[in-house]
């Protein structure tokens, strides 16, 4: 049996140590057109979170952060994505980076992204295509045809469409989950993340042997697209 006192040291060292870097970005694309785009204009950031990928923005780019929930960091409005509270043609961009699988329905936000662009705006967003559910509120999955059925040619002209993430990212967090079910209790599945998941995460480096196939968005684990309202 595992002490108490044990137990108690594991929670903390995995609470204490910080969690990898499981995703290698393939390119920085996405990013780097909001860099160069996005800095005077009115930009809503869509689901803006704990601000993982703020860092990847320039100081120059203000956004106006949404979010469902208050706990989340330098949030300006609390709304859900289905009702957005702004009126129609009021935003230059939406940028939104990892959402749109946590909405019950994406068609209808895509519809309120449309419909708060004023035209000639563009949304900017990246979606999971391979991932482990990773959320209470994880509902959906998106392939690159799959985001264009959401923003189709009718209403949006592409500006950039890429794999952003090989398959290296999924398996970094896929091997670390899988395996951890055949571990009996929680302190011990604990012990296992502290001790692997520093060892996985380096699976997303074997994307570098593939950057250039051709097959890539077969096994991809996330796509980035830009599209412009028309």
């Amino acid at each position: 049996m595992m002490s108490e006192g044990l137990k108690e040291t594991i929670k903390k060292v995995v609470t204490w140590l910080p969690e990898p870097e499981y995703t290698r970005f393939k390119n920085l694309k996405l990013f780097d057109w909001m860099n160069q785009n996005a800095p005077g204009k009115v930009v809503l950031n869509l689901g803006s979170g704990v601000g993982q990928f703020d860092h990847c923005l320039s100081k120059e780019v203000n956004t106006i952060n949404l979010d469902i929930s208050s706990s989340t960091k330098n949030l300006h409005v609390i709304a859900d994505a289905h009702f957005l509270p702004f009126k129609s043609e009021c935003l230059d961009i939406v940028y939104s980076i990892a959402v749109l699988e946590h909405v019950r329905r994406p068609w209808i936000v895509a519809d309120e992204i449309f419909r708060v662009l004023h035209p000639g705006g563009h949304i900017v967003l990246e979606l999971p295509f391979l991932n482990v559910i990773h959320d209470e509120h994880d509902y959906f999955r998106f392939t690159d045809k799959g985001i264009r059925s959401l923003f189709d040619e009718s209403k949006f002209d592409l500006i950039l469409e890429q794999v952003s993430a090989g398959g290296g990212s999924f398996l970094s967090v896929f091997f670390l989950e899988y395996f951890k079910q055949f571990i009996p209790t929680k302190y011990l599945r604990a012990l296992w993340r502290l001790s692997m998941r520093y060892v996985f995460c380096l699976l997303k480096y074997l994307d570098l042997l593939i950057d250039s196939s051709k097959g890539l968005r077969i096994t991809a684990n996330s796509f980035s697209f830009i599209g412009k309202k028309r």
